[in-house]
């Protein structure tokens, strides 16, 4: 099995990232996990010269530049998990442009000659971990942006983990993350 964990913390002592490494330790073979971390990578939104010579790749099938490896390794997956804390009603920019790699027309997703969507993703499911200051609206544009990717990629689960409050005046942060990783 094949498992890829996108790791989207900035920081080294990130509650989100604790969360994640417990749910690995709980579900994935240590041997199995490829890890990307973002914070290290050096991430480039997508800009205009790099859509061209996406679009000239597509057009041939060429997918051969290293700069596809991120979308064919989100491909191959069989289970995805995504770490990244909840910045500003969503995640962290570098999580985005990461996402923005990912989605490229003949790897991750495609249309057939019909002119339909084809979901290309061998991944069944996608877990998201995040942990939060405040707490988390029901539902939320977070969710519904990674459901909608899910659907497009052809993942059919998506399961998302939460550590809410941490940052309220008052509450046990210890029990809100033991209670977390109890749930994971």
């Amino acid at each position: 099995m094949k498992t890829l964990f996108i790791n989207a913390c900035v920081r080294e002592e990130s509650r989100t990232l604790q969360l994640c490494r417990e749910y690995m330790k709980r579900h994935w073979e240590k041997e199995t996990v490829t890890e990307v971390s973002l914070k290290d990578s050096l991430l480039t939104p997508v800009n205009e010269e790099m859509l061209r010579q996406r679009d000239a790749d597509i057009s041939v099938g060429d997918f051969s530049s290293s700069r596809y490896d991120w979308a064919k390794d989100f491909a191959d997956a069989d289970e995805i998990l995504i770490g990244a804390p909840f910045w500003d009603c969503s995640f962290p920019s570098m999580l985005k442009v990461y996402l923005e790699h990912v989605c490229v027309n003949g790897i991750t997703f495609g249309y057939g000659s019909d002119g339909a969507p084809m979901a290309l993703c061998k991944a069944k499911k996608l877990i998201y971990i995040t942990t939060a200051g405040g707490y988390l609206a029901s539902p939320n544009s977070l969710e519904l942006y990674l459901k909608e990717l899910c659907a497009m990629f052809g993942i059919g689960e998506m399961e998302m983990h939460k550590a809410e409050g941490l940052d309220i005046w008052g509450n046990d942060v210890d029990a809100i993350l033991k209670e977390a990783m109890e749930n994971l």
